[in-house]
């Protein structure tokens, strides 16, 4: 079995967030010791194996899962651990603190037929966008589609922030996966109004590379939103595309309400 590792100290890239959940005082009032470090950027440290390990393979056609566990806290003595039983698969976990933080699964090929660009929405008004509550995130609801451009400059800038070897990725020519993800998120905050609330898993497929200067649109359809443990959990289907040639597919998972928020009512 090959065992694969990468070190790194944790770095919090959202302490001035809108989400307070990586906000030091706010996320110590739900028990935590500190703001917590994005979960997109733990993917980030998960995502470095495969990427180190296949390459730009990878990138193109793999896929990778990562749940979040535990938090990881800015300054952390951080391990992403891979153990390969075979050439396509890599079990993946992080640990901090002697506590295991995520874990999940890559695979160096993820087969089946190419899915379909998700519907797109007009993005609601900042100011009049609703809460977040099972209303406004029905099954079903087409979120509003988040349109960028990807851009070297801003790509290596992640890449420096989330302790990533920039020559992986031409120096930030191509955008890392983790990026990309981060719209995910986005995408979710500029629909609904949150609190503080946490990213807690996802699932993505890669199509193909995303490269400086390309036009990216992120769409998002609800998959689901269920009440779980106390706390609302919301489930989105999301595409990443360039020019409308798909880069990226998956499901993202987020705690909006937290149950620490719901019991203060």
């Amino acid at each position: 079995m090959t065992v694969l590792t990468h070190h790194l100290v944790a770095f919090n890239t959202a302490t001035e967030s809108e989400n307070k959940i990586h906000d030091d005082e706010i996320a110590g009032r739900f028990g935590f010791t500190g703001g917590l470090v994005p979960g997109v950027d733990v993917f980030a440290y998960m995502a470095h194996i495969p990427v180190a390990h296949w390459g730009r393979d990878w990138l193109s056609q793999g896929g990778m899962h990562a749940r979040f566990v535990k938090p990881v806290y800015d300054g952390d003595e951080t391990t992403a651990h891979a153990e390969a039983e075979n050439d396509d698969t890599l079990a993946l976990s992080v640990t901090a603190r002697g506590t295991l933080c995520a874990g999940g699964s890559a695979t160096r090929l993820e087969p089946g037929p190419m899915p379909a660009l998700l519907p797109s929405a007009a993005m609601p008004d900042a100011a009049t966008r609703p809460k977040a509550s099972p209303q406004s995130l029905r099954p079903g609801q087409v979120l509003g589609t988040l349109h960028e451009v990807y851009l070297k400059d801003a790509g290596l800038q992640h890449l420096k922030d989330t302790r990533e070897d920039p020559a992986l990725f031409d120096d930030g020519a191509i955008a890392n996966p983790a990026w990309m993800l981060r719209r995910w998120n986005y995408v979710l905050a500029l629909n609904v109004r949150l609190g503080p609330w946490i990213h807690s898993e996802s699932r993505i497929r890669l199509h193909g590379l995303l490269r400086d200067g390309e036009a990216v649109e992120t769409r998002a359809v609800v998959h689901d939103n269920v009440e779980k443990g106390g706390h609302l959990i919301v489930s989105l289907d999301v595409t990443t595309s360039a020019h409308h040639r798909l880069v990226m597919s998956g499901r993202h998972w987020a705690i909006y309400e937290p149950r620490q928020v719901r019991e203060k009512r």
